[in-house]
């Protein structure tokens, strides 16, 4: 029961650098022999001892982006018109700057296209080129998307409670 214990706490510890997985499954280790013993809970413990959201760490890529949306969406919520129509602006200049970041993409697949062609007449090959690169770019786009909207959420947040002092 105490290694499959210590398994489950490696795995949701995986977070840590490994130093400190061994340290923490070491101080938990007599809890370890329980059977009844929540793994999730000293996870929880583990992580707010180092002030990280257990919360947040390992929800996945599309509640992230959820995470995101509703962040922005409180963000909009009791502003004013004015602050509201610069965030709007903010945020059109941030998708286009993000749609400017496709260029580099497209010029590099375009290149590798381009002697994929002349090496070979495989058109399958060819194809996965494209795809590859589509998909580079839709994950950074929506990466940088998220951090982006994180950032603009702090800022617009620390100027909503700068407001309240």
């Amino acid at each position: 029961m105490k290694e499959e214990n210590i398994k489950k706490l490696n795995k949701e510890l995986r977070f840590l650098l490994e130093e400190e997985r061994k340290k923490e499954i070491t101080k938990y280790d007599l809890a370890l022999n329980d059977e009844k013993v929540e793994i999730k809970k000293i996870a929880k413990d583990v992580y707010q001892s180092r002030g990280i959201d257990y919360q947040k760490l390992d929800k996945g890529l599309f509640n992230n982006i959820m995470n995101t949306i509703n962040d922005l969406r409180g963000v909009f919520a009791n502003k004013d018109a004015k602050i509201r129509k610069k965030m709007i602006w903010e945020i059109i200049y941030t998708v286009l700057i993000l749609i400017l970041l496709k260029l580099p993409f497209d010029l590099i697949r375009d290149i590798g296209y381009n002697y994929i062609e002349i090496l070979t007449t495989n058109h399958l090959l060819e194809n996965i080129w494209e795809f590859v690169f589509l998909l580079m770019y839709t994950i950074t786009f929506i990466c940088a998307f998220i951090v982006l909207i994180r950032n603009f959420n702090q800022k617009y947040q620390n100027i909503n409670e700068n407001k309240n002092e």
